[in-house]
């Protein structure tokens, strides 16, 4: 807590070194007949500083020891304009920039810098940069993390934004329509920093019981002078997968590439105009290669069945031994701007655009092995069983992702009146092309399977016997007339938002009453459409028509003990005109899956603050007036069939949300927050209008049945949560330093889960999911997290950080005739933790880091019955980076991603105690020229 009157420069020098501790070293001739300003307030020593010299002809220059800042004459601005800024220090400074935000933030808050050293991988996504943050769990796209958790919250349940103007979002596969936003496609350099805020005044979106993740655009004003980073690289990835021995063309085994770019000035005679221009290129390899298994359930009769039941005792036994090869290329590509114009300290605008897409390539090739026991009470005691019939399968996909937005931002000072207008619109579209080649065969000869192992979290069942090892040759492969399909995907989202905010007397340093006031309009509208085509055999009363079209390959895949069986056929020219056309099949797999959705949201909200020297009060309250439509097909499922048009499911809802916050800065940089909120998680548009979706492609993470079937639910009413939040925060090291401990509690009215079924049918598996709301939900937890950067050890400087959450959940809900209870909520593991550690070497300007992120298991769904709940296993990643420069502004980079080769599995199960799925996307290697 700083309060130095205005005075002469040795006056106000002593008095900072008195209230901070930190030396100052300065030449009397540099500030002779100088004066400065008073400052008051709680601050980092260098900003202190920073602005007690505002205004002078003085500057803070780089730290000298650690202890003791420099105070200089500022040199002539020419020769300012003429130097290369240094891109390090740049960094510094933002990271400094983001501490003191949250020192004097009052609300419970996290944040990190943009820094293209420390984010680790060529993508370096916002999503990759957020999982260092406290209470943060990175929910995985295989090997990268995509969304991310936020205290053991469903990512449905963040709001993000982009300087303040809602992220559009198709959701996962473009049909599901989850409000969940892909961090993994948005860049850090499009960003200064991105804050996640964890308790809520009514200032803050009401709609987000995780948290509110605001991405803050780069501005070219962050900086004096031309800032430009280039940075090209080569990526290998240790991962072959299919390549090379599912005999297509076009696919790389192991190599990638990448390239992005950012630039940033001010220009015009004041220089009062600024841009910023980015871009990113990257190709890379993600090849993969996973494991499935299906089981079946002991009843209290003895015998087994596939749907464990409440009758279910706990044994298993295999059902199904799946292996799949994976030959996946994913490109990204985009860019964005921002025009700037600030003609004086009171008023700035500007004006940002961007648009990324996504590409992915990619082939998969799977082989069922399906076992006899499918029917209940067929299984005898010892560990061989008889295989019924074998599948192999051939999906292909052209998936495309594209998100862009435009914003424009106004912002304006008048002493103690602050406006802020902002205006945008977000949209993100979704396409794919997917063919889709089944052939099967029923052995003539009785075949039995042999196993062994256990299906926990660190194994699986393991076939390592067949009684014919040459099976797949000697057998008679037809076409399988239900899983032979072309499908169509299309979905797109469109965003537009405006919102005026203004408040009064509510600056960091202002007293006494203040006011803060606001409104937004928001409207989300979207859209899917499926065209899909189902075709049957057209040789049904032969068999073994489609031999010469099978691949009998020498590649065995990672876990199995037997060489896979590959479709010969190229989906994409595949003499598709050739098959039958199951018309009735086709339109009602076509129309059953589409629908249209809209939404309107008017909040308006008020927040009275009052401040005291040391303490800080607001309460306010946020009106949430929603209104939505949904446009459902109606179908017929015991026809088959769908109705003409779209049924209308109108809703809306309006809710008060009140909150209260206090804040209180102690002495010796301690300051602690309580909160107390009340907020609404929204339904996601497919949750309320999608009637029926049917995905056969045997590639849903966390789910090892054949099929997946998403079943809408258009009587969803809204959560809404308590949120209660302490926290203490002790800073130290002169600002750099900080030990933080928080707690924070939910209380959740109807929130919404997913419920799951699983069942046989005609040879595969399906699985049915529909979201419903629970009876009662919770979520309690600790943070604590240690952050101490510019630590001087050695002539070497250290900046490190770890963190721990610790978590406890419930959740109870009816399938109509059972109440069920779970200890945890969905996506909530119960430990976090997370560990960042880098060592700066100034003898060759350069630095090694690495990174730890550990995840406890957590539920993604759970079961009708309890057995058949699902989610994801314990998950550790350990990357490391080195850097240095090899002439000045040249520096190299490498880096290795998951160098402890931990590898995602999947669980099932009413304690997730069954492994039913494990992936291998083995470890990536990246090599780094940059220029800067």
């Amino acid at each position: 807590m700083f309060s130095i009157p205005a005075g002469t420069v040795p006056e106000a020098l002593s008095a900072f070194q008195k209230q901070s501790g930190v030396g100052v070293v300065a030449k009397g001739r540099d500030f002779q007949n100088v004066r400065v300003s008073a400052i008051h307030g709680m601050m980092d020593d260098r900003e202190a500083l920073q602005k007690l010299l505002a205004g002078t002809p003085l500057q803070v220059k780089a730290p000298g020891n650690g202890s003791t800042l420099i105070v200089s004459k500022k040199p002539d601005a020419k020769l300012v304009q003429q130097g290369v800024n240094d891109v390090e220090g740049l960094f510094v400074t933002g990271h400094r920039r983001s501490q003191s935000e949250k020192r004097n933030s009052n609300i419970i808050m996290d944040t990190v810098a943009y820094d293209p050293f420390e984010n680790l991988g060529g993508v370096s996504s916002v999503a990759q940069s957020l999982i260092q943050l406290p209470g943060v769990t990175g929910i995985t796209d295989g090997d990268e993390p995509r969304y991310v958790s936020i205290r053991g919250i469903s990512p449905e349940l963040n709001h993000t934004t982009m300087d303040g103007i809602t992220m559009a979002t198709v959701g996962e596969n473009g049909g599901s329509g989850s409000r969940k936003v892909n961090l993994q496609n948005v860049p850090s350099e499009m960003t200064s920093r991105t804050n996640i805020y964890k308790s809520f005044t009514a200032e803050q979106e009401g709609d987000a019981i995780g948290g509110d993740i605001d991405m803050v655009p780069m501005s070219a004003f962050d900086h004096k002078g031309l800032y430009k980073f280039i940075d090209a690289y080569g990526i290998w990835s240790s991962k072959r997968g299919g390549v090379g021995a599912n005999g297509l063309k076009g696919y790389d085994p192991h190599m990638g590439q990448g390239a992005k770019g950012t630039f940033s000035d001010t220009f015009g005679k004041n220089k009062q105009f600024g841009i910023v221009l980015s871009m990113r290129y990257q190709h890379r390899v993600r090849n993969t290669t996973k494991q499935w298994q299906n089981y079946t359930y002991q009843g209290a009769n003895g015998k087994y069945a596939t749907t464990p039941d409440d009758s279910w005792n706990g044994n298993i036994k295999p059902n199904q031994f799946s292996a799949g090869e994976y030959a996946n290329a994913v490109t990204n590509l985009g860019g964005s701007g921002r025009l700037e114009w600030k003609p004086s300290h009171n008023l700035y605008a500007s004006l940002m655009g961007w648009s990324y897409t996504r590409w992915e390539h990619s082939v998969m090739d799977k082989q069922d092995y399906n076992l006899k026991n499918a029917t209940p009470g067929v299984m005898g005691d010892d560990n061989t069983l008889q295989v019924n019939s074998i599948y192999v399968r051939r999906r292909q996909n052209e998936w495309h992702r594209q998100n862009s937005g435009i914003i424009g931002h106004l912002d304006w000072h008048s002493g103690k009146h602050h406006l802020l207008a902002r205006a945008g619109y977000t949209m993100e579209s979704y396409n794919d092309y997917q063919p889709y080649i089944a052939a099967r065969t029923y052995p003539t000869k009785k075949l039995t399977a042999g196993y062994s192992g256990y299906p926990n979290s660190d194994d699986m069942y393991n076939m390592n016997y067949l009684s014919d090892p040459n099976v797949a040759q000697n057998s008679q492969w037809d076409l399988y007339s239900g899983g032979n399909y072309q499908i169509w995907d299309k979905s797109w989202q469109h965003v537009p938002t405006a919102r005026l905010d203004y408040d009064w007397n509510t600056g960091e340093h202002d007293r006494g009453f203040g006011v803060a006031a606001g409104f937004e309009w928001r409207e989300m509208s979207m859209s899917y459409q499926r065209e899909r085509i189902d075709y049957g055999d057209p040789n049904s009363k032969t068999t073994g028509d489609y031999n010469n079209s099978m691949l009998f390959s020498n590649h065995t895949p990672w876990l199995s003990s037997f060489p896979e069986t590959f479709i010969g056929d190229n989906g994409y020219n595949f003499p598709w005109s050739s098959l039958p056309v199951n018309a009735a099949t086709s339109a009602y797999n076509s129309r059953a899956a589409d629908y249209k959705y809209r939404e309107d949201i008017y909040d308006g909200y008020l927040s009275l603050h009052y401040a005291l020297k040391h303490t800080v009060f607001i309460a306010g309250v946020r009106v949430d007036g929603t209104n939505y439509m949904g446009w459902t097909p109606v179908i017929n499922g015991a026809t088959k069939s769908v109705s003409p048009g779209y049924a209308k499911n109108p809703g809306g809802y309006t809710r008060p949300l009140p909150s209260f916050d206090v804040v209180h800065h102690f002495a010796q940089g301690f300051n602690l927050h309580g909160s107390f909120s009340q907020t609404i998680g929204r339904a996601a548009p497919g949750q309320l209008a999608q009637a029926r979706n049917e995905n056969c492609s045997g590639d849903g993470d966390g789910s090892a049945t054949d099929c997946t079937v998403s079943v809408g639910n258009p009587n969803l009413k809204p959560r809404q949560s308590n949120n209660f939040d302490v926290s203490l925060d002790k800073w130290f090291n002169h600002g750099n330093g900080l030990f933080s401990v928080a707690f924070f509690s939910k209380w959740i009215k109807n929130d919404i889960l997913t419920s799951r079924s699983i069942y046989v049918q005609d040879g595969l598996s399906y699985e049915v999911t529909q979201p419903m709301n629970s009876k009662a939900a919770g979520v309690k937890g600790v943070e604590v997290n240690m952050l101490n950067r510019n630590m001087h050890l050695f002539s070497q400087i250290i900046d490190a950080q770890a963190n721990v959450t610790w978590m406890q959940g419930h959740e109870s809900y009816s399938n109509g005739s059972t109440t069920y209870k779970y200890h945890k909520m969905m996506y909530q593991p119960q430990f976090i933790a997370n560990g960042m550690l880098t060592w700066h070497i100034p003898q060759i300007k350069g630095a090694l880091r690495a990174t730890v992120n550990y995840s406890g298991k957590y539920y993604t769904s759970f079961g009708s019955t309890p057995g058949a709940s699902s989610g994801f296993d314990k998950f550790l990643t350990f990357n490391m980076g080195f850097w240095h420069e090899v002439y000045p502004g040249i520096t190299l980079k490498y880096e290795v991603m998951n160098l402890a080769n931990y590898q995602p599995t999947y669980l099932t199960g009413d304690h997730l105690q069954f492994a039913d799925e494990r992936d291998n996307y083995g470890r990536a290697v990246y090599f780094h020229v940059i220029f800067h």
